[in-house]
């Protein structure tokens, strides 16, 4: 079903992407007799360019080519300015009462990963309780931090983000580049989970903890396991970033014990396990992630199912990330695919307790079905709600 995925090259790729290398002089052997500069093309399409020069490296396989070692190095010189910025950021904020903890990649690069080069980021993603939100935006802001969104569709309305959850902030890299920087109080949030059923953001950062010498918060690796799931699913396993998304959960997998039973519950509170799945077999496939068989039992969607979604991501590619992947039809189809009920599905259009009101941030209950169109746009991605 995943045919695009045998070529010598991109196996070559996934191989020396995944954590805990083997088979190094076969490896090497590989890489001796592959075009480099059509491999470098391949990894640097795919955001991994930096992960396999680091790889490469630390194992002493070869000598990297001048333009790729060129590109390794400013992309540590970028995201190490990210990781260090990061981890000022929450001893800032610790200094101010306020625990910050940092998402996905960010987490990964400051916990778990030593050279920021093999953690390809756009943004650092951080959480924060709701009571602290505004505090913490402040602080940004008095430390060089511009609000910002990066779409255009968007509006810089401190109230309507707070209401939505989340904000966006720029500022200047020492090599004139931006960095981007998200600060929210909802951890787990967007199209494939209820609203009502999102993980409490102060349990989560009352269960986390601070990535060593740092005051950067890290989410428990049951939460950190489940966000990044979510997260995945949320980007449909094949739009970009692509293949190096899997890696997030190939990396918690790999350097955290997990407690799986305590994972599953969690799983199955949010009403998830249909996206989760998906996140978690996609990493076992492309990486060999060790995901315990009965894991992935628990979650299995049903063999209907899994032959719908499963040709679905197999239209679409988990190659070239950038191109096209669903039509509209066909983005509707997979995304009420990965809803674990009927229910679910009708609670993400219409949230429960006044969740619609909460979104949009209107007081009139006769416009509840104007919004409801609007949402039911919204997710499918016809229409870019302004905050």
């Amino acid at each position: 079903m995943f045919e695009q995925l045998q070529n010598d090259q991109v196996q070559l790729m996934l191989a020396l992407s995944k954590e805990n290398i083997d088979n190094g002089q076969a490896l090497k052997e590989k890489l001796s007799q592959t075009d480099m500069q059509a491999f470098f093309d391949l990894c640097k399409e795919h955001e991994l360019d930096g992960v396999v020069a680091s790889h490469i490296m630390e194992l002493g396989l070869l000598e990297l080519p001048a333009y790729w070692m060129e590109a390794y190095n400013k992309e540590k010189a970028h995201l190490g300015f990210l990781k260090d910025k990061a981890a000022e950021i929450c001893r800032v904020m610790d200094e101010n009462g306020i625990t910050m903890v940092v998402l996905k990649n960010g987490g990964i690069m400051s916990d778990m990963v030593a050279d920021p080069a093999a953690c390809p980021m756009e943004d650092i993603d951080s959480l924060v309780k709701k009571s602290d939100f505004k505090k913490a935006h402040q602080i940004l802001m008095d430390h060089g931090f511009f609000f910002k969104f990066r779409s255009e569709f968007e509006e810089e309305d401190l109230e309507s983000a707070f209401r939505d959850g989340s904000t966006e902030y720029r500022i200047e890299t020492p090599a004139g580049e931006d960095m981007w920087f998200e600060l929210a109080w909802r951890a787990v949030a967007g199209r494939w989970i209820r609203r009502d059923l999102e993980p409490d953001a102060d349990a989560l950062i009352a269960q986390s903890y601070f990535a060593p010498g740092t005051k950067v918060g890290i989410l428990s690796p049951e939460d950190n396991l489940l966000q990044v799931s979510v997260h995945t699913a949320k980007h449909s396993y094949v739009r970009a970033p692509g293949l190096r998304l899997h890696l997030d959960v190939e990396r918690i997998v790999a350097h955290k014990q997990i407690n799986w039973d305590l994972f599953l519950k969690k799983v199955e509170a949010a009403h998830v396990k249909t996206s989760t799945y998906y996140s978690l077999y996609l990493a076992k496939m492309l990486f060999n992630t060790p995901i315990p068989a009965n894991v992935l039992d628990a979650l299995y969607p049903g063999k209907r199912k899994n032959k719908r979604i499963l040709k679905l991501i197999s239209k679409a590619g988990l190659l070239h990330p950038g191109k096209p992947k669903f039509s509209k039809l066909q983005f509707l189809r997979f995304q009420t695919s990965l809803y674990d009920s009927k229910k679910d599905a009708w609670f993400v259009l219409c949230p429960p307790n006044g969740g619609l009101r909460e979104i949009y941030g209107y007081k009139n209950p006769l416009l509840t079905p104007y919004y409801l169109i609007l949402r039911g746009l919204d997710l499918v991605g016809i229409r870019k709600k302004k905050k």
